[in-house]
């Protein structure tokens, strides 16, 4: 997401720690934009598969193929 605005926010840093310990190579803003990611990518299989009328395996693959686009473009 480069050239992106960013925004400073509070963070709890128990959960900070423990997604260092899951990803330990990550820096925390890549770990934090990762997480948005999958959360949004999540949120869209659901809207997918509810609007058109897909399986659970089909909008999971809709939503992975826009997770992969989304990274590619950084």
């Amino acid at each position: 997401m480069s050239g992106s605005r960013t925004t400073p926010i509070d963070f709890d840093a128990d959960l900070l720690a423990e997604l260092r310990a899951e990803e330990p190579g990550k820096g925390d803003r890549e770990l934090l934009e990762d997480l948005a990611i999958r959360r949004l990518g999540i949120a869209t299989a659901r809207r997918t598969r509810a609007r058109f009328d897909l399986t659970e395996a089909e909008a999971t693959e809709l939503a992975l193929r826009a997770v992969r686009e989304v990274r590619a473009e950084r």
